[in-house]
């Protein structure tokens, strides 16, 4: 679930996991090195993460890169 408070979008760690495509393990190696930022919802064990912090983790690819099959 998808909420906004104060124009920050904040999504649960499902709809990271969507947003993102990648699988569970891989966004918690992110949240475990410090490369994803996340936050605890008072109380509970929910983590919340910003969904600018998940854009922050993409950089531009170069042609380079590219491998053709």
């Amino acid at each position: 679930m998808t909420e906004e408070y104060d124009g920050t979008i904040w999504l649960t760690v499902p709809d990271a996991l969507k947003y993102l495509r990648v699988s569970k393990t891989t966004l918690y190696m992110l949240m475990k090195d410090g490369r994803l930022p996340f936050y605890y919802v008072k109380g509970t064990h929910q983590r919340r993460v910003k969904r600018a912090d998940l854009d922050n983790l993409m950089i531009l690819g170069t042609g380079d890169e590219i491998d053709e099959d």
